[in-house]
């Protein structure tokens, strides 16, 4: 194979002056007009020149992130085609640019002989060879063009557009205010042309973290960082495969399926290096890489044959997870130290801008000197950004314990509204220096997060009507209620690691039968506000709009994979008599873990029936065709999902009578394990520990079959 050219020529072009060359534009909108297939050219090198801006100017505090070139994304990109990690040069005069590719060599031969003949040069041997040289570079770059439009696009249209419904101010519980209407950011937000929100603004933080930091990143420390970012979002956009055709089967063809997974592996082992290699650098880029590559999923021996239990035990996820946790938290500490040392000095401009008698006469005749406060703390955009982060990691974090059964990394009292959302001022003080919002009217106080909190939003939503939201509906009602709904899932996750907690500590029966409690209420609240909504929409699955579908069956897959880990709790209670004697026979005589098992493992297999029988939906408008064919493949956490499906397979085949009386109950149970193993099989593009599943599932469905046969 031709090597490439030493050096490339970039030539930066605004995309004002060419508006139909803007990448970020291009990958948003082109899949929403176009039928054709988003497939590209795989080959065994990784794309390190991914399209990136020369645009590195911070924007405003008052200005809104969206309204920021969306080539931002990529200023971090190191530009490299083979194994170097330059960064672009960064342009300051520079606005919405691309990148446009020039091959030194073919450009030097042009201009050398530019009234040559073509006779002349096809008989110069060396002439010919040069322009052999610059066809076949100018193919790899675009080639690899290709490739990287695609990955950016994939990683917009899974992580990025789940995070506009689980991650807003409207459902931080520490944003600045509270708001029961959703901001028109969030509408657009929700809307067909959704930016690279989260990850723009992560990287404008960065930019202004020093005083968090205690200094600013050196040039080899921001290198790294860019790079841990860059190959991350590389490694999470690359488990998609790129061959999938709609109407075809749930696997790949060998020779495809070997090739995408050599390259998966390749990356996926760069990522990991390149993310161990910086952990010792305080940036929040490198906390975010962190956070993405714990939700990709690791190259598996496929001959191998494992448990779900010992594939979760065995996975390595929750340790980049972890690490971009205690990251996170350590800045959040450090923020809100600043805030306090800062409230004195802002309280003090505050007086002296109204209080006449600190004020002399001399001092007013002198032009007064602008308050010199930290940009971070003034800017509303970049704080609200950390806060985002930090309700990020606390859900993630969440997430992971109840599912791998590990320890909380930020526990319930360092989550608390109160630790991270600190006065700055005084309630009586009404100063606001570039909208750093101050003033005590609306400044939340200290809640528990963990309480009521989340429980109370829809009751102020709902105001003095109690039905429950159904559809159809709005398109924005769809959308703030699956929003809403998003904190309320990740409580009950909160309660289930609660109990795992006072399981392991040994805690009082009074005290476990507590929490027990106060779990089941978080699920009686569901029930009463959300379930007919997740029903009404599992029953309209084709009728939905692209995004309500993604986001609908992600949250509601996520809320029955919670209850189901909270029967399990409550049954390892019971069994070892942790409890109350009286609530584990009222328990018992409910039958209430085996209900709760059962009705949720039928709910995730309506709702994997539902994603493969509604293939011809409205997914192929919106996203690209790698993660369009069933609604479930735009979910960003594949181990989440895996999970979720194993567990309901395994729920049912548990319950799936082979006495060979085959009744509509044993029916409906086989039914939905084939679907729920369908739906394996579908992740198993991506996900060798779906793969493995999906296979051991099959197997046990098939002994079951065998041994119904044999009693017939």
């Amino acid at each position: 194979m031709l090597s490439p050219p030493e050096t490339l020529d970039y030539t930066y072009v605004s995309s004002s002056s060419h508006p139909e060359n803007h990448p970020f534009e291009s990958f948003q909108s082109h899949n929403a007009t176009s039928d054709q297939p988003q497939l590209f050219p795989w080959t065994m090198e990784i794309p390190y020149d991914l399209q990136v801006s020369g645009s590195n100017q911070l924007a405003s505090p008052d200005s809104s992130v969206e309204s920021d070139a969306q080539a931002e994304l990529f200023d971090l990109a190191p530009i490299s085609t083979e194994s170097t990690y330059g960064l672009l040069p960064q342009h300051k005069n520079a606005s919405t640019t691309q990148i446009v590719s020039t091959i030194p060599a073919w450009k030097h031969s042009q201009h050398k002989h530019p009234v040559e003949s073509a006779s002349d040069r096809c008989s110069n041997p060396e002439q010919q060879w040069s322009f052999c040289i610059a066809s076949e570079n100018t193919a790899k770059q675009n080639a690899r063009a290709t490739m990287s439009r695609n990955l950016i696009r994939i990683y917009h249209d899974s992580m990025e557009n789940a995070l506009s419904c689980w991650l807003t101010e409207h459902n931080c519980p520490y944003s600045d205010t509270i708001s029961q209407v959703v901001p028109q950011r969030e509408m657009k937000a929700w809307g067909p042309n959704w930016s690279n929100r989260m990850c723009i603004r992560v990287c404008q933080l960065d930019r202004v973290s020093s005083s968090i930091r205690g200094r600013a990143l050196s040039a080899e420390e921001d290198t790294k960082a860019a790079r841990a970012l860059h190959l991350a979002i590389m490694s999470f956009a690359s488990q998609w495969t790129q061959h999938a055709q709609k109407g075809t089967s749930a696997t790949v063809p060998l020779a495809i399926d070997h090739d995408e997974r050599s390259i998966r592996e390749k990356v996926w082992n760069e990522a990991r290096q390149a993310l161990e290699h910086s952990s010792h650098i305080p940036s929040f880029r490198i906390a975010f890489a962190n956070i993405i590559f714990s939700l990709t999923q690791s190259p598996l021996d496929k001959g191998q044959e494992a448990t779900l239990g010992e594939l979760l035990e065995n996975d390595r996820a929750p340790i980049f997870l972890e690490t971009a946790n205690r990251q996170i938290f350590t800045f959040r500490h450090r923020f809100t130290r600043l805030q306090r040392e800062a409230a004195p000095k802002v309280r003090d401009l505050g007086r002296r801008s109204t209080d006449p008698t600190i004020t002399n006469v001399r001092e007013m005749s002198q032009p007064s000197e602008p308050p010199q406060l930290d940009p971070l703390l003034t800017s509303h955009e970049h704080r609200t950004t950390l806060d985002l982060m930090f309700w990020l990691g606390v859900m993630f974090d969440t997430l992971s314990a109840a599912m791998y059964q590990r320890p909380l990394v930020v526990s319930d009292e360092d989550s608390q509204i109160a630790s991270a959302s600190t006065r700055t001022a005084e309630s009586g003080d009404q100063i606001g220096l570039d909208h750093w919002g101050i003033t005590g009217s609306k400044t939340r106080g200290k809640e528990d997060v963990w309480g009521d909190l989340f429980l109370r939003s829809s009751t102020h939503r709902q105001g003095s009507s109690q039905e429950q939201p159904r559809w159809p509906c709005s398109y924005e009602e769809a959308a703030s209620i699956l929003s809403e709904a998003t904190p309320v899932k990740v409580l009950l996750y909160r309660r289930v690691t609660q109990l795992q907690t006072l399981v392991y500590r040994g805690a009082s029966p009074d005290e476990i039968e507590n929490v027990v409690q106060q779990t089941l209420s978080v699920c009686q609240h569901w029930d009463s506000t959300y379930q007919s909504f997740m029903v009404d929409c599992v029953n309209n699955h084709e009728l939905l709009p692209s995004r309500i579908q993604s986001w609908y069956v992600i949250l509601d897959s996520h809320w029955h994979l919670a209850v189901m880990l909270m029967a399990d709790v409550l049954e390892s209670i019971d069994k070892c008599g942790l409890g109350s004697e009286i609530a584990r026979e009222a328990r018992r005589t409910t039958h209430l873990v085996a209900t709760l098992r059962t009705n949720n493992a039928l709910a995730v297999g309506g709702l994997a029936r539902a994603s493969i029988q509604g293939q011809d939906s409205f997914m192929n408008h919106h996203f690209h065709d790698s993660l369009s064919e069933v609604a479930f493949l735009v979910e960003p956490w594949t181990a989440v999902l895996v999970h979720c499906f194993a567990k309901a397979g395994h729920i049912l085949l548990e319950n799936l009578d082979t006495s060979g009386d085959q009744n509509m109950y044993t029916e409906c149970l086989r039914q939905n394990c084939d679907f729920l193993i369908r739906a394996l099989q579908y992740l198993g593009r991506k996900s060798d520990m779906a793969f493995l599943v999906a296979r051991n599932l099959l197997r046990s469905l098939e002994s079951k079959h065998a041994l119904a046969s044999l009693k017939n």
